[in-house]
């Protein structure tokens, strides 16, 4: 396994592995972690759903295999959700490199190019690192899906204003309170804000080539 999270767009919402949508995309791969851009776009209903990376563990037995989840949500409202924060990052990235126009300007274009009616969030190779029997696997994509729906109520919670909205999103980041909304905690706003030690990080990392290229629905009927 390389443990990474996986994230990609598609038409549908797998209700089993075998249930693949017509049209499917990757977006983005972030080793040991899950990045904070992952969140917000997932932050629109997300539910369980089936993963589509693996049909259960290669010693399960055919007649009882383990039920592996992924998370789904709604591509549109995430992406208008991410839309505001990055007019918050580009107040904060101005003196930051890595964090200004350019690279914001790139992840809406990419995003707004591979856009489908639904996000594939895929966190089961993370999960497994710690735990193997079905139960705990579920809980921790229940806990990813609390987590993505806390980002997204951030989001909505900031000002209109990005300038206003920025010094409150660097203050969450630094001071863990119960006034100040926590999903934003821990993000670093400098140069190692995309660190492998971040926690989480930004995540302005976006390619529609990953470690695993889903099959569409006529590329696994063909493969049957």
């Amino acid at each position: 396994m390389a443990n990474r999270s996986y994230l990609y767009s598609l038409s549908n919402q797998p209700k089993s592995y075998s249930d693949r949508p017509d049209t499917i995309s990757g977006l983005s791969e972030w080793p040991y972690n899950i990045p904070f851009t992952y969140r917000v776009l997932m932050s629109w209903n997300p539910k369980l759903c089936a993963s589509l990376i693996s049909d259960g563990f290669d010693d399960d037995s055919p007649d009882n295999k383990t039920q592996l989840y992924a998370i789904s949500s709604d591509f549109e409202t995430g992406f208008t959700r991410l839309k505001k924060f990055i007019e918050v990052l580009r107040v904060i990235g101005k003196e930051i490199d890595g964090l200004q126009e350019s690279t914001l300007n790139e992840t809406l274009e990419f995003l707004e190019e591979h856009k489908d009616s639904y996000l594939l969030l895929e966190t089961i190779e993370l999960n497994c690192m710690d735990e193997s029997e079905e139960a705990a696997l579920r809980d921790y994509v229940e806990g990813e899906i609390s987590a993505c729906r806390e980002a997204g109520a951030a989001i909505d919670a900031l000002p209109e204003d990005p300038e206003v909205a920025a010094d409150i999103v660097i203050n969450a980041a630094k001071n863990k309170s119960e006034a100040a909304p926590s999903a934003f905690y821990g993000l670093q706003f400098n140069d190692k804000f995309d660190d492998i030690e971040s926690e989480p990080p930004l995540g302005l990392y976006w390619s529609d080539i990953l470690y695993y290229e889903l099959e569409n629905k006529e590329e696994f009927e063909e493969a049957l």
